[in-house]
């Protein structure tokens, strides 16, 4: 048996092993399914009402990852991969959920999806989000598009950030220190005054970071590539009456990197700036008849702006600058009505608008000199669209739960799409829940693919069907948790860069198709009173359907990946835990140098928290604690050991 066989055998065998190590005392509960969710459903559902597959990352869990990324977080999670998450601060965050393409997962902000319409993905920027700001996380699998709209493919991250609430003012500080010179702050100020809440909070990091490029000689002295962040944000909340409320927040950040010259490549000057600001409004009203309405509005800009300034350049460029704006508004009204105690009604409306301005500038100092400049103007580079979506759910009916739903979709440019949702589950007792998910989603094509020089306005969206069955079960006292789900994705008219093989020209068409599928292994098990085993275990695989041929195409997406955590807690202060994650064999990009398979590694992390008061708690944490040397992507370095610590204080 190989090394790789024997090592997914042990893996396997601590997640069943995770199920029957029963606890003796009922100290610490996480009934998964007695847990509400509202990113589901749109409104708030136990998990046991639901067939819809949902994780929750509550607030205790973030602070137990205080000095850490949220894409650092996320990368803990079944089925999660992010390459760039484990590089240099400001790496880009190629988010890969269930082996779909990057933009294929919906990032939501506070009931708001948030893109960057400058990118050829549309893909939403995790840098932009400072974790100590988040108050709770879900994670809705499966295509979702009916409820959420388009890039809804693989699934939804709902970001909860935090809010005003409490009777007095609550005054929060922290700061960390790590290797990589990096230093970490935030404070903020939050509570309420009668019926105004309100909460502002500041983050700070600064990292001299590490050589982004790998130097495979390691005689060329790469430097070291820096990173700067600032994220400021402000929440208001009224409370009119017990009927209705409004809220106002703003989000908004800054940061600079510096930037390798590409794979194994050292550049001097190559820096990058980014900007996002994230605003908007909601209003909800409900009474006392089972009927509740919301109102939200949200206006958001990613500006991206490039420069290399240098004559340290590969192929001759002397001088580089890119300019990239992307807005987004966004207008939604949706409602819940509950006609008794089995069944309701979910429904909206929703306007979106994107526009995106872009230029750069190319000049090289060849033989001959060479000039190069492009632009798009955001009062021609922009797309609309209008959706309707309704959803009917049945809950307790005798242990029986089902939703069906539909969504109507019009383009400013394709036209018309639809997408449906069906979702039976069954709860065999209250402890035990099968279910099955049918559901359709889209990815509308992206502005850059629309309008750029390569654009091509006759693109349709990929549409997508996802089959997913499974069970989610616990153990009678609770202390015990188990969720099995397998999935298969089927991706038609999906958006390729085509070049002509007489011509050359190149341009974006809809061609080819893609079928993934895989399955996942979720345990939680509570150790008597002093803690927590959760492991997970994912398996993916998938072809691509290229004129007919099939090819394996997950490029840079690993077959398996398994989590395992110890949350131990041996006295009421100390917090301390160990964790371990394995990555498997995966197939480098299709221009990456070297190997056809790139290996798989492990790496080894433990955090360790101390409350000296209920008000200030130090901590500890060391990552890749055996200093394994891997390469998520070929030819960009991944840390190697490392290290911060920290406090944090609550007034």
């Amino acid at each position: 048996m190989s090394k790789t066989s024997t090592l997914l055998c042990m893996l396997t065998a601590s997640l069943l092993a995770g199920q029957t190590a029963f606890s003796q005392q009922d100290s610490i509960r996480t009934g998964q399914l007695d847990e509400v969710v509202v990113t589901a459903n749109r409104v708030s559902l136990k998990q046991s009402q639901t067939g819809k597959i949902v994780t929750v990352i509550d607030q205790k869990m973030i602070a137990n990852n205080q000095g850490r990324t949220l894409a650092e977080l996320l990368n803990t999670q079944a089925s999660f991969f992010i390459n760039g998450s484990n590089n240099t601060l400001g790496t880009n965050q190629d988010l890969y959920f269930r082996g779909a393409g990057v933009g294929s997962m919906l990032i939501v902000i506070d009931g708001t999806p948030v893109y960057d319409p400058s990118l050829s993905s549309n893909s939403f920027d995790l840098n932009n989000i400072a974790l100590d700001q988040v108050e709770r996380i879900e994670i809705l699998k499966g295509g979702q598009s009916t409820l959420w709209g388009s890039d809804a493919v693989a699934g939804v991250i709902q970001i909860f950030m935090k809010k005003g609430t409490g009777k007095k003012a609550n005054v929060n500080a922290s700061a960390a220190y790590g290797t990589y010179n990096t230093f970490r702050a935030g404070t903020g100020l939050s509570g309420r005054l009668n019926k105004l809440g309100y909460n502002v909070q500041y983050s700070y990091v600064k990292s001299d970071g590490m050589a982004a490029a790998y130097d495979s000689t390691g005689t060329q002295g790469f430097k070291k590539d820096g990173f700067e962040q600032t994220n400021v944000l402000a929440e208001l909340n009224y409370q009119f009456s017990n009927r209705l409320s409004a809220r106002a927040f703003g989000n908004f950040g800054v940061y600079r990197t510096d930037l390798p010259g590409g794979a194994f490549t050292d550049e001097k000057d190559y820096t990058a700036k980014n900007n996002h600001q994230l605003s908007g409004f909601s209003l909800q009203y409900h009474d006392n008849n089972g009927f509740s309405w919301n109102l939200m509005g949200s206006y958001q800009q990613a500006k991206r702006l490039f420069v290399n300034d240098s004559t340290y350049t590969a192929a001759y460029t002397k001088y580089y600058s890119g300019n990239y704006i992307g807005n987004s508004y966004v207008l939604e009204t949706n409602g819940n009505k509950k006609f008794n105690a089995h069944l309701q009604w979910v429904g909206g409306i929703q306007y979106t608008r994107q526009n995106t301005t872009q230029s750069s500038l190319y000049i090289s100092t060849g033989v001959p000199a060479y000039q190069s400049s492009s632009a798009l103007g955001k009062d021609s580079t922009y797309t609309s669209q209008f959706s309707a979506y309704s959803s009917l759910l049945l809950t307790d009916l005798g242990g029986f739960n089902f939703e069906a739903g539909g969504r109507i979709n019009h383009h400013s440019i394709y036209g018309n799409n639809a997408t449906y949702t069906i979702n039976p589950s069954y709860n065999i007792d209250e402890n035990t829940k099968l279910f099955v998910n049918i559901s359709s989603a889209y990815k509308v094509p992206s502005l850059y693919q629309l309008y750029s020089e390569y654009g091509n306005k006759e693109l349709k969206p990929e549409s997508s069907t996802t089959y997913e069955i499974g069970v989610q079960t616990q153990s009678n006292n609770k202390r015990q948790s188990l969720r099995f789900a397998a999935f298969k994705r089927d991706i038609r008219n999906l958006i390729i860069f085509y070049t002509d093989p007489v011509t050359y020209a190149g341009q974006y068409i809809n061609r080819d198709e893609q079928h993934d599928y895989g399955f996942e292994v979720e345990s939680n098990t509570q150790l008597a009173s002093f803690g927590t085993w959760s492991n997970n275990l994912s398996f993916i695989d998938g072809q691509g359907v290229e004129s007919g041929k099939k090819t394996d195409n997950l490029y840079r997406r690993p077959k398996f990946v398994f989590n395992s955590s110890l949350t131990l807690q041996p006295c009421k202060a100390l917090t301390v835990i160990p964790s371990f994650k394995y990555v498997g064999a995966r197939l480098k990009g299709p221009y990456d140098a070297g190997p056809a398979e790139q290996p798989h590694y492990y790496t080894i992390n433990c955090y360790a928290g101390y409350a000296l008061s209920g008000k200030i708690k130090v901590f500890l944490d060391f990552h890749n604690i055996t200093d394994q040397q891997y390469f998520d992507v070929v030819g960009y370095n991944s840390k190697r050991f490392n290290m911060m610590a920290g406090f944090s204080v609550k007034l």
